[in-house]
């Protein structure tokens, strides 16, 4: 099954809701729902494996700006020099600054980076990059930058658990129009489909475990 668009989507929901004149409700409440299944769990359709040198143009340069549709880290920070390639240590902002004292300064200490943090929607590298040509691979889930609309092109999730989406959104399209009893019902549904698509997430992404033969 593809993604569904605004439209469809919007019609899915409706067929349940019965209501016409909430259409700006309904499209609030599915852009609601899909920011909270997005916030519970690292989905595959989130995830990006991103590769940038942009944000280090000049020497004396870093911090590596945040894509706007950035959600959060999986894993940590990769430095490569096109040869050589590491994970970086992470650090809180406490810690870095510990660490690297004069970053802002006239003579900061430079060098191939060891560490990152993040802080103000950018990834903080020491010590600072002694070369405008390394690589560094920042892995992420994504949250989604746009509101759903009835233009929206695809509508994220709805191609694997578009029920889920459904229930959350009537959920919360039910406790506007306070309809409590309903709203409670389909947040019960929205709790236990979300729930079985986690699941069917992490047995999609859980290595295969093989027990080794001992030895005869």
């Amino acid at each position: 099954m593809d993604k569904m668009t605004g439209s469809e989507f919007y019609d899915y929901v409706v067929r349940t809701f019965k209501r016409t004149d909430k259409s700006a409700e309904v499209y609030d409440a599915i852009t609601d729902t899909i920011l909270d299944m997005c916030e519970r769990m690292e989905f595959e359709d989130t995830k990006v494996e991103a590769y940038t040198v942009s944000g280090i143009s000049a020497l004396g340069d870093y911090k590596l700006d945040l894509p706007d549709n950035f959600g959060r880290l999986i894993g940590d920070v990769r430095w490569s020099d096109g040869e050589d390639s590491f994970t970086l240590d992470k650090s809180s902002k406490q810690k870095f600054n510990e660490q690297f004292p004069g970053h802002d300064g006239t003579d900061p200490i430079d060098g191939e980076p060891t560490n990152y943090c993040v802080f103000g929607n950018q990834i903080l590298l020491g010590p600072v990059p002694d070369d405008t040509t390394y690589e560094y691979q920042i892995d992420y889930s994504t949250f989604p930058a746009d509101v759903v609309t009835s233009s929206t092109t695809e509508v994220l999730f709805t191609d694997k658990a578009r029920e889920c989406v459904k229930f959350g959104t009537l959920a919360r399209v039910f406790e506007v129009v306070e309809a409590f009893d309903l709203a409670d019902r389909y947040r019960v549904r929205f709790e236990n489909e979300l729930a079985q698509f986690v699941d069917r997430e992490k047995k999609n992404t859980r290595a295969v475990f093989a027990m080794k033969q001992a030895d005869m």
